[in-house]
This record gives structure tokens, sequence and C-alpha cells, in this order.
């Protein structure tokens, strides 16, 4: 998968939104213990639960994210993208968002359901960004 513009553009601004509530954090391209190793675009944690350690670095997280959130990029298809949601909750993570860029609609996944919304606050696991928000322009958010 090769991130596009609207992918890169797009996990920036969640990463600053959920950065600004002071409560969580999102860990871009972190590989999870999962398997081989399931890397999510964004691992959404409570503020502080996961540090870096300068001394010595490890190549995969065990602790699981509260919330995983993955972006469609041009390469992918929303199907590859469900089933990589699947896969996540099967290993225990609570909830998966999988944003859709081109309709700006976001699926909410859980253990045994998916919803869509469209834009506007979505809210799982504690977790609250206002999509309306993130897929307005910066110049609308000045």
């Amino acid at each position: 998968m090769t991130p596009s513009l609207n992918h890169s553009y797009l996990c920036r601004r969640i990463i600053v939104e959920l950065e600004k509530t002071g409560k969580w954090e999102a860990w871009p391209e972190l590989t999870l213990d999962i398997g081989a190793g399931l890397i999510p675009d964004l691992a959404v944690y409570k503020r502080g639960t996961i540090r870096p350690n300068f001394h010595e670095d490890s190549t995969k997280c065990a602790v699981l994210p509260q919330l995983v959130i993955e972006v469609a990029s041009l390469s992918q298809s929303i199907h590859e993208l469900m089933q990589k949601a699947e896969r996540f909750l099967k290993e225990g993570i609570a909830a998966v968002w999988t944003i859709e860029p081109y309709g700006q609609l976001v699926y909410v996944s859980r253990p045994g359901s998916r919803k869509v919304e469209l834009t506007g606050q979505v809210s799982s696991e504690g977790v609250s960004v206002n999509f309306s928000d993130i897929f307005g322009s910066d110049e609308e958010q000045v």
C-alpha cells in the first residue's frame, strides 16, 4: 500500500484532533504484536499508556490500542480494509474506524457489528472525533 496525499492529510488531522484532547494519543504506523505484525494507520491509546525507550527499541508493540483507525488510500479497497478490521477485532481491539475519504464516510466496526457514520461526531471507546472538522479545509478551521 502506498499512502496517498489524502490519506496522509487525514491521518495528520486526526492525530492533531486527538492530541488536543489531552486524553488520547494516536501512534502512526505502529506494528502491533499480532501474528507476524499487523500495522494500523493509527493506533489510539490513552495518553501515557505506551512510551518510547530510547535505550532499547522494539519492532512490535505488545500493548493493544483502545481503537484502531484505518484510512483508505488509492491502492486499497474497502473490502480489504473491512477484512483487516475483522483481524484487529478478533485479536481483542474493541473498535476499528475505517475512513473512506471520497464519500467522507466512517465505518465503525465492533465485534459483531458495523455501522456507517456520515461526517459529524463519531464516538466509540471513549474516543470522539468531529469528522466534519477533519474533512473541512484548513482555512475553514482557522
